[in-house]
């Protein structure tokens, strides 16, 4: 089966418009498809504030709704700690006196652990979290 382009449109239109219009008229359309492909969350972010401690990250639950705009703000009480979440990619050096502000990805819907990733002392093992996208 064969689709044909009506020739009045491809040979008049088309041909009509000078090369420079061309070129304006695919990058629009590029650009069009491009931002349909890749979607950012909407609306103001809301902010989650988690505490790092020997030997415990606060909440131990974060739960978030899929596509929302979250920022995890996350801080320490005592000594450095590494806030990771391997399965979105997540891992920040949390210093003492200087929290991080870290976006969130919320695309896909799950359950992702959360763990320390600098050693900070016997109980080091035991700081686990999950956050969990709905």
């Amino acid at each position: 089966m064969q689709v044909r382009t009506p020739r009045a449109f491809s040979l008049i239109t088309y041909s009509l418009l000078p090369d420079k219009a061309r070129f304006h008229l695919f990058a629009l359309i590029g650009a069009l498809l491009l931002s349909s492909c890749t979607s950012k969350p909407s609306g103001p972010p809301q902010h989650v504030r988690v505490t790092m401690k020997k030997f415990a990250i606060e909440p131990a639950v974060i739960r978030v709704k899929q596509g929302s705009n979250v920022v995890l703000d996350v801080s320490t009480e005592d000594v450095q700690h590494g806030f990771q979440v391997p399965e979105l990619g997540i891992n920040e050096p949390i210093q003492p006196g200087r929290p991080a502000e870290i976006p969130l990805d919320t695309s896909r819907r799950g359950q992702f652990s959360v763990q320390c990733s600098i050693i900070c002392g016997p109980g080091h093992d035991d700081m686990q979290a999950k956050i969990v996208v709905q």
